[in-house]
């Protein structure tokens, strides 16, 4: 491979450090030892192509990184073989943590936790084969609870939100795939694309 940057080190951060639920291990999968090469996502080389990425003509493993104008780093993440393995990590342009998220085989694993710029925690996703798997939480930028479901496989299990004041708009269980109990769709925010965009829904109504 040509044009790549050897580094001896990368220095990822734990999740431990969003004083929050430790990862649960539930795959036994292991560890991969990924190369140590590191490029620049904005390198002429590296192409995505069907869902794997390339560096030439190879599929390419080590770390992609890429950066703000200003040069502060903006994301940083390891691949194996074109696929996403390991630690994918994200900040803000002050250089502030934006978000940690872990991947298996490119698919998400483990645990995701994202901070708004204030370091308050903004989401918590727990995933398992790419499938949401346990607790799935969001908080307001205020450090205030907005949601909190709980997930088996993938599939919803039950499911609580709150408004900024603390007042519930959701409350519900799933039963043969139908939710049941409290939705006011005149109020229901979520965060779009694990962004921490609020965005009003219309369409929540339980049936």
């Amino acid at each position: 491979m040509k044009n790549i940057v050897i580094i001896t080190c990368v220095i990822f951060s734990s999740c431990k450090e969003a004083n929050t639920t430790e990862i649960r291990q539930q795959n036994a999968f292991e560890p991969i030892a990924i190369p140590g090469n590191r490029v620049l996502k904005t390198d002429s080389l590296l192409r995505l192509k069907n869902g794997f990425w390339f560096y030439s003509d190879t599929l390419y493993s080590g770390a992609i990184a890429d950066y703000f104008p200003s040069k502060q780093l903006k994301t940083i993440g390891t691949f194996y073989k074109g696929k996403e393995e390991g630690w994918y990590h994200s900040f803000y342009p002050d250089g502030t943590k934006e978000s940690n998220r872990y991947y298996h085989a490119g698919e998400k694993d483990s645990v995701h936790i994202g901070w708004w710029n204030n370091g308050n925690l903004r989401f918590e996703y727990h995933f398992v084969n790419g499938n949401y798997d346990g607790n799935y939480k969001e908080w307001y930028q205020s450090g205030k609870a907005l949601k909190h479901i709980i997930y088996e496989n993938g599939n919803e299990i039950s499911g609580k939100g709150w408004r900024e004041n603390g007042k519930l708009f959701m409350n519900y269980v799933m039963k043969d795939k139908r939710r049941y109990g409290l939705m006011n769709s005149q109020l229901c925010y979520s965060l779009k694309n694990e962004k921490g965009e609020f965005v009003r829904s219309t369409s929540d109504t339980l049936k």
